[in-house]
């Protein structure tokens, strides 16, 4: 008899929210991608990333990431 070991994947939203100008892109870059630049521009409207992690030999998580434009935080409803 042969063992299947079966990966299980898991996707997760993550909605970072917050005031303008308090570092929410800033976090995401360095999270996801391991950069950092001290000159962003204001994100409008609403940008995306993903974070693949391999939580373990069988588990994979994927985290999608969403920077909401700080000055839209009242019109969060309508993304998500």
């Amino acid at each position: 008899m042969s063992s299947v070991s079966e990966c299980k994947e898991y996707l997760f939203k993550v909605l970072v929210i917050g005031e303008l100008g308090v570092g929410k892109t800033s976090i995401i870059k360095r999270y996801v991608h391991q950069l950092f630049s001290q000159h962003y521009r204001a994100t409008i409207g609403v940008d995306f990333a993903l974070k693949v992690i391999n939580w373990d030999s069988k588990t994979l998580v994927r985290l999608q990431l969403w920077d909401i434009a700080g000055k839209e935080g009242k019109l969060l409803i309508s993304y998500y």
